[in-house]
């Protein structure tokens, strides 16, 4: 535990006047080992506390007692979400020590539908995470408000992130060139798949791809069978003609990829084709592997906090609070992934709350 208390050792209190009655390290311990438990509320923190006082006691002070949930309340109010970048530090740590051939970082933002204010006029909050590629763990995350702010909070957390020979993996919406600039000034390299709302470099691209359909420098080809369906993959890599950089002068675009996926379910069948834009010349497996990686932010996290964590129906809504109770959950989440335990994440977050023993592993792991 005193490593776990280290971390909050180094994160600033931003309670002011009499507000700090209980010590800032003894609030966020609870908050995080209640999250490790499956608390959600900073009334389960209350509870969660009390109930285990006597385990708390052995490592935290708590000079006044067990902190009501008005006290859990009003720090995540007035705390700013990036205070919590020293965990994410650590995350960064364990991503870089285990990073493939490619190391690869995807963001994509998630819908706190709960979070609008109707009284205060303020609409759904944004959390936009960065989640690591393989390691499966979230390094970073920024708010923004419901809607465009989500491309300035992308840009926002490159800003933050030590990106330097990493490729950032993003969905249409941030295929900007604006962004393209950012992370390649920050180091990194992206993989940013192209839609309509790059309308008229899509129809050229769109347009080179089957004129030169047998130009290409590299391709790779995947099948995968489940659920009763067959999935075909092709990828094939272009370089970029001169007359299309002329034209749309896109910011260090070295490669088009060229997706063609085929899916056969009994006597039904379907394709689709997919484009994205890269700034590094991947062989074409490597750029299949950025591809499907990037589907592990949804399948990994989004669907874990959601499914796992109930991540979509948290009512916190003042200030920073929306996003403070949406970070701790992504740290608990991080945490309980990279427990070697045989185990289902809701079954760790279980033995957790049953298992002082089990509790102290995952910080002590930590």
């Amino acid at each position: 535990m005193p490593t776990l208390i280290s971390y909050f050792s180094e994160m600033d209190d931003p309670r002011k006047g009499n507000a700090p009655r209980h010590k800032f390290c003894d609030l966020m311990a609870i908050s995080l080992l209640c999250a490790l438990c499956g608390g959600e509320t900073a009334v389960d923190m209350e509870d969660f506390g009390r109930m285990k006082e006597d385990f708390l006691r052995d490592f935290l002070e708590l000079p006044h007692g067990i902190p009501c949930h008005d006290a859990y309340s009003r720090l995540f109010r007035v705390m700013k979400p990036t205070s919590f970048q020293t965990f994410f530090d650590k995350f960064r740590a364990d991503f870089a020590a285990g990073a493939g051939d490619v190391p690869a970082i995807a963001i994509d933002g998630k819908e706190m539908r709960r979070s609008f204010d109707k009284a205060a006029e303020q609409s759904n909050m944004n959390i936009v995470t960065a989640f690591a590629h393989g390691a499966r763990l979230t390094l970073g995350i920024a708010e923004s408000p419901k809607g465009g702010g989500e491309i300035l909070a992308l840009r926002e957390l490159i800003e933050m992130l030590d990106i330097c020979g990493i490729t950032i993996t993003a969905d249409a919406l941030h295929c900007q060139r604006e962004t393209c600039e950012v992370i390649v000034r920050e180091g990194g390299d992206y993989c940013l798949q192209l839609k309509g709302n790059q309308g008229d470099m899509l129809t050229d691209v769109r347009t080179f791809v089957e004129d030169q359909d047998t130009d290409y420098i590299d391709k790779y080809k995947t099948i995968d069978a489940d659920h009763g369906r067959i999935e075909e993959r092709s990828y094939h890599i272009y370089d970029v003609p001169h007359y299309l950089t002329d034209i749309h002068d896109w910011p260090h675009l070295k490669a088009f990829v060229h997706v063609v996926s085929k899916r056969t379910k009994g006597e039904k069948v379907s394709q689709s084709e997919r484009l994205y834009l890269l700034s590094k010349r991947h062989t074409a497996q490597a750029a299949a592997t950025l591809i499907r990686g990037h589907w592990q932010i949804e399948n990994s996290l989004h669907w874990s906090l959601d499914v796992v964590m109930n991540d979509e129906q948290h009512r916190a809504r003042k200030d920073h609070a929306p996003a403070n109770f949406a970070t701790l959950r992504r740290i608990a989440l991080s945490i309980i992934k990279a427990n070697p335990a045989k185990g289902s994440n809701r079954v760790k977050f279980k033995r957790a709350g049953w298992s002082n023993d089990f509790l102290k592993t995952l910080f002590q792991e930590f």
